[in-house]
């Protein structure tokens, strides 16, 4: 019985296509996990306030000192917005350990120049109550 080339490139077309399907379904499978710290965070990060444009460009304030979760609360500062569960070392503010890749906010949160919030009382208050006052004199 002859085989005819048509029928053998058929079925090593046909062979190749199994073995990657393959292959492809198990590196999918292979993929890591998501941080904790992106657990429950996929949303579009908020942007900051225009008064924050001091603090990002004066790397010696720090956001957490601030946004951060201490022993004087959550947040430390009383007039902020709390930081999400999800920038904390497996999940939990009490740590008052951010997860490594939340690190540096200002990698995923941007000024609008647009956006007022309180005014520059509040911040030299925060400023004060969580010991950053002076930071740029």
């Amino acid at each position: 019985m002859k085989i005819s080339k048509t029928r053998v490139g058929i079925a090593v077309v046909t062979v190749v296509l199994a073995v990657g399907c393959v292959a492809g379904a198990g590196c999918a499978a292979q993929q890591p996990e998501p941080s904790n710290a992106v657990a429950g965070t996929e949303t579009t990060p908020k942007l900051m306030p225009a008064q924050h444009q001091k603090y990002v460009d004066r790397t010696a304030y720090k956001c957490y000192r601030c946004h951060g979760a201490s022993v004087q609360g959550n947040p430390t500062a009383k007039n902020a917005v709390a930081m999400p569960n999800g920038h904390y070392v497996n999940n939990d503010p009490s740590t008052f350990e951010l997860d490594p890749i939340r690190n540096e906010c200002r990698s995923c949160h941007s000024v609008d120049p647009n956006k007022k919030l309180g005014d520059d009382a509040t911040y030299e208050e925060a400023e004060v109550e969580t010991g950053q006052e002076g930071l740029d004199d």
